[in-house]
């Protein structure tokens, strides 16, 4: 055994497949365009730039036809809620027609629930090799349900659907060390590799800043703390408001009249937070800007001096690598998957889910010129880390090894691997 090279343990597939090249890949995901999220942001970016590669890339996913839907994407039978802003699969779905005659190389999950589990069965009918991205880890999510019992029963429900749903898939994305180690310390045993999602170049229009500052009606040397994302229970935007009541009030009054704190994003909670915001009496200085497009968000940033998220949830948070790519100094609860995209002290500061220590980091950012200008710089070069090449690339080994057996896949082990290959020299 050659000791100085890990190659991970060799799983022998008895599939004899010979890929032709390029390749037909399969998405099953719950949500897709015209529905906007982390989720929908990655898979677009990754088909995007497999079809730029030359691959064919087939979507699956509920809701009606959309007229910006290519014949590529294949709708399935939602349920019927239409004040909800996401699009549920029917139980149970199915498809309308032949799915072997597509072709199809790689069957491509990204939730294990309804949609992901059709996907499971037709790679199981089919026997088409199948991956699954974790873009959540639900029992973390099921914590900041609204109902107490369904707080308290949801995590071991949603914990025992990973398992059993992994267990029928020998390979698995994570997008960043923190899910891969919560989803083994859960007892799931796949073969899971880190591929952290990638971004398309942010490029703001011409005039963004001060167009978008006019709009929001911010004056000459205001201060603007850009938070974006789902207002919804687990993203903590609560910790942000009453951060940035206490960050006022520890400011010069001079200083807090120039503080403004801006909010893209809707969801659930979005009336619980007006109210938070009322009591707190700085309804005056926080503006809910609501929903905006993807390809508006670009001029968001560009408007902002520094960027803070409070999520203690993310598995990655790319809002976080696109605030990085417009030179903004990031704020992140030192908490998830967060804490490997913001660079401690380098792109961004670390604090506790705590709105005085979110409130201090806010001081030190908006105090520091220098230090903000530091963070820009470096903050611009680490995003570059984050390109839709990258995951394309790294997801394809990913699929090779589906298709070919996991000893074609070569990537880091982890410390119980580390422990377990020990034991054998």
């Amino acid at each position: 055994m050659d000791r100085g090279f890990w190659q991970g343990p060799c799983v022998h597939d008895s599939r004899k497949r010979i890929i032709k090249k390029p390749m037909k890949v399969a998405i099953f995901s719950e949500c897709y365009l015209p529905t906007t999220n982390g989720v929908v942001t990655s898979i677009v970016t990754l088909r995007r730039t497999l079809e730029e590669m030359g691959h064919t890339v087939y979507i699956f996913a509920p809701g009606r036809p959309e007229r910006e839907d290519d014949p590529f994407v294949y709708r399935l039978p939602e349920l019927p809620f239409p004040s909800h802003p996401y699009r549920w699969a029917r139980p149970y779905p199915r498809l309308g027609f032949d799915f072997g005659a597509l072709g199809v190389d790689i069957i491509h999950c990204q939730h294990p629930f309804s949609v992901g589990t059709l996907g499971l069965e037709l790679s199981e009918k089919y026997d088409i090799p199948v991956v699954y991205t974790v873009h959540a880890l639900y029992d973390d999510l099921a914590r900041y349900l609204r109902s107490s019992t369904l707080r308290k029963v949801g995590p071991a429900i949603l914990r025992t659907k990973m398992r059993k749903f992994c267990s029928r898939i020998e390979n698995v994305i994570a997008p960043s060390e923190y899910a891969r180690d919560q989803l083994y310390a859960d007892r799931i045993n796949s073969r899971i590799t880190v591929i952290p999602s990638g971004i398309r170049p942010v490029v703001p229009t011409a005039g963004a800043r001060e167009r978008i500052r006019r709009v929001l009606g911010l004056r000459q040397g205001d201060k603007m703390i850009f938070a974006a994302g789902r207002l919804s229970p687990e993203k903590r935007i609560d910790v942000l408001l009453r951060a940035f009541a206490v960050l006022k009030a520890i400011m010069s009054p001079v200083e807090a009249a120039s503080l403004k704190l801006v909010l893209v994003g809707d969801g659930p909670v979005k009336r619980d937070l007006f109210q938070l915001a009322y009591d707190l009496g700085t309804t005056d200085s926080v503006i809910f800007a609501g929903k905006k497009p993807n390809n508006q968000m670009s001029d968001w940033y560009a408007a902002a001096d520094i960027f803070a998220c409070s999520s203690p949830v993310e598995t990655q948070g790319l809002v976080f690598v696109e605030a990085m790519s417009m030179g903004l100094p990031c704020i992140a609860a030192n908490q998830g998957g967060a804490r490997e995209i913001v660079v401690r002290n380098k792109t961004g500061l670390h604090v506790p889910l705590d709105a005085g220590a979110f409130a201090q980091a806010m001081r030190t950012l908006l105090t520091d010129p220098e230090l903000c200008a530091e963070m820009s710089q470096y903050g611009r070069i680490e995003a570059q880390r984050y390109t839709p090449e990258a995951m394309a690339k790294s997801v394809l080994k990913v699929y090779n090894a589906a298709i070919h057996g996991p000893h074609m896949l070569h990537v880091d082990p982890t410390d119980a691997e580390r422990a377990a290959y020990a034991t054998t020299l």
